[in-house]
């Protein structure tokens, strides 16, 4: 399988064409889903910065009518349940304060129809080798997967640890 960190074939391995999807962190996740896999994207993320230069990258691509950027919270979206076909946190995870990622997985559950994808670095430095990010602890992760009884595919790349989490039971 080629690297995992490759956007296109993570939304490959999840089936993610003509699908909904809400991706967690503004960044170009967004851009391939839109152009190459014709869904319909709502991207968030809370720094207004990533916020204006997605914008800015969308109307560069022409893709205004399939992406929109909101500026939310993951620990506390404001969707309804079940809004969304999949949503995806693509290396966002541990950006969030350790004290919420409890909150951050359930809110991405409650807004899912079908699955969420949680795709983390497993090699943690660069950028974040002096920052206040945390890396994500993959026990605690599946540990936490696995309380809301999800049947997990897992995939384990040389930089990154993928998890599509499927909303059907085991």
């Amino acid at each position: 399988m080629a690297e995992l960190y490759d956007r296109k074939k993570l939304l490959e391995i999840c089936n993610a064409r003509n699908k909904t999807l809400l991706d967690i962190g503004v960044g170009p996740l967004a851009i391939i889903a839109a152009r190459d896999f014709n869904c319909d994207v709502t991207s968030i993320d809370i720094n207004e910065d990533e916020l204006k230069k997605a914008k800015q990258d969308i109307i560069k691509e022409k893709l205004g009518n399939k992406i929109h950027i909101e500026k939310q919270d993951a620990t506390n979206l404001s969707y309804s349940d079940n809004k969304f076909d999949i949503s995806i946190s693509y290396c966002a995870m541990h950006h969030t304060p350790m004290e919420k990622r409890e909150k951050f997985i359930s809110e991405l559950y409650r807004v899912s129809k079908e699955k969420i994808i949680i795709a983390e670095f497993n090699k943690f430095g660069f950028p974040h080798s002096k920052d206040e990010y945390k890396r994500v602890d993959f026990n605690w992760l599946e540990n936490e997967l696995n309380l809301l009884s999800l049947k997990i595919n897992k995939y384990k790349g040389r930089k990154m640890n993928i998890y599509i989490c499927f909303k059907d039971k085991k």
